[in-house]
């Protein structure tokens, strides 16, 4: 086996996937580029950059959102982009599990956290994700889910719309095609109860916001957000 071991380390050397450097473990990026992400400034409203109100989000983003708080861990850069974009489309998985660590990491800081009762990752329509083969967020949330120790709420809301990806769209754009995108499948599971919605990246909010204003019409009682970048 240490043979075996040797010779794929020779043909296929584990190497950062952002600077081609060889790593010494069995990571997918190396502490020097890690080091080079950048966290976003925790005094300010993670959405639109002025002063928060208690949990990441000022007066005016919270009304606009219809979430309770948002944490958002780091600039969307280039190499967050590499990371996702290399979790999405080449089933880096050691990837997901490496944000799902950081976002955990930065969410364990608010004591909101210790409230949740489910932790819901945005749903991906059953065709795209039987032609990706996998949700991102769900992979995110699952290793979230493992270190807090927060149950992991994957069915109680369904993605019932087959929508048109979201990245070349207007804002006004992005909130019409996921308006009625959502499905609560166990409403019973959503009254009086506190969740923590769980995506890659949060650009304008749309999605996770269609699906706030849903759980909050079902009866849930406060709504939080999260997302490893804000784009």
């Amino acid at each position: 086996m240490k043979r075996l071991s040797q010779l794929l380390d020779l043909f296929f050397p584990n190497v950062c996937i952002v600077c081609k450097e060889k790593l010494t473990n069995n990571h997918c990026i190396c502490q020097k580029c890690l080091n080079k992400l950048v966290l976003l400034d925790k005094k300010k409203c993670f959405f639109c950059g002025e002063s928060p109100a208690k949990y990441g989000l000022c007066e005016h983003c919270k009304k606009e959102l219809h979430f309770d708080g948002l944490v958002s861990s780091y600039k969307f850069d280039n190499i967050i982009q590499l990371l996702i974009h290399n979790l999405k489309y080449n089933e880096y998985m050691k990837i997901g599990k490496l944000l799902g660590e950081l976002l955990a990491n930065r969410l364990s800081k608010y004591e909101f956290i210790s409230d949740i009762d489910f932790i819901i990752p945005v749903p991906l329509h059953k065709v795209k994700e039987r032609e990706r083969g996998f949700n991102q967020s769900y992979i995110i949330s699952k290793e979230i889910s493992n270190i807090l120790k927060i149950p992991l709420g994957k069915n109680i809301i369904k993605r019932s719309k087959y929508t048109k990806t979201q990245t070349k769209l207007t804002k006004e754009e992005r909130e019409k095609n996921v308006g009625d995108a959502f499905e609560i499948k166990y409403p019973e599971l959503v009254k009086e109860k506190i969740f923590l919605i769980v995506d890659d990246v949060i650009t304008t909010g749309s999605t996770m916001k269609s699906m706030a204003s849903l759980l909050k019409e079902i009866g849930a009682r406060r709504i939080y957000a999260s997302s490893i970048a804000r784009a």
